[in-house]
């Protein structure tokens, strides 16, 4: 019998911060949380963190699967986990951590996409379908080439680095955003079986990316990570001025 998982919250807060007001909700929530679905809490008081319990913090919020997760850095008016400097936004926001089996599995306040989860919504909708049914329907397994490669985007080249996941742009929204050794970005579409059609889209996106950073196109890299491809896409790829990677496994022993 498979051992069933156990889930568990951490709240990060500042508690003579401008939201104290509103913490007894939350915590009401976490505590009908524990009530009914067995998921226990713990509270961290920012003033009391220690230097390796800011870099956990971080650590932990990154480890998160981008697709999950979305943006956590504050811009454009969404106050989110970190702040523009990448430190923790805990003067402005609490922040909620969903750990399942002790690994962090979603993090709230967040932008995915065009949508903001707050932490309130977010424990609400938990309480009402249980954690397992909630994470299932944020599809967290639903690529896992984008969370292998954000975590590990040297895999593709050295000096790769992550930038951001799930970027909108006027021509839909980019899976992964990296950079190169030498600085310049890299678009990033992730399939399970790559056609023309993938070859399409990465360069749309890549054109419309170019636009919203204001930089030119020759300088966006355009690549489409996948499992496997159609026969003909590497002759589309190379017309077209992608790249194309895919992703094996090698037996050891």
């Amino acid at each position: 019998m498979l051992k069933q998982a156990e889930y568990s919250f951490v709240l990060y807060l500042r508690k003579e911060a401008a939201y104290s007001a509103k913490v007894d909700g939350i915590l009401g929530l976490l505590k009908e949380a524990q009530r009914k679905w067995q998921i226990a809490y713990s509270l961290i008081e920012a003033d009391e963190m220690k230097a390796s319990d800011v870099k956990k913090f971080g650590s932990e919020i990154h480890s998160i699967m981008p697709q999950a997760r979305g943006r956590i850095v504050s811009s454009k008016g969404f106050v989110l986990p970190l702040s523009g400097s990448k430190n923790p936004n805990l003067e402005n926001t609490p922040v909620l951590i969903l750990y399942e089996n002790n690994e962090s599995v979603n993090v709230f306040p967040h932008l995915l996409g065009t949508t903001y989860f707050g932490i309130e919504e977010a424990l609400q909708s938990i309480l009402k379908f249980g954690p397992k049914d909630y994470l299932g329907s944020k599809g967290l397994l639903e690529n896992p080439v984008v969370k292998i490669v954000s975590n590990h985007p040297t895999i593709l080249e050295l000096g790769m680095k992550f930038m951001d996941a799930n970027v909108g742009t006027g021509a839909g929204e980019i899976d992964l955003v990296l950079q190169d050794g030498e600085g310049h970005y890299a678009v990033v579409e992730a399939e399970t079986i790559a056609d023309d059609f993938a070859v399409g889209q990465v360069c749309r996106l890549a054109a419309s990316y170019a636009e919203k950073v204001k930089s030119p196109l020759k300088d966006i890299r355009r690549l489409i990570v996948c499992i496997g491809y159609d026969k003909n896409v590497q002759k589309t790829c190379e017309g077209a001025n992608v790249e194309l990677f895919q992703m094996t496994s090698k037996r050891l022993k």
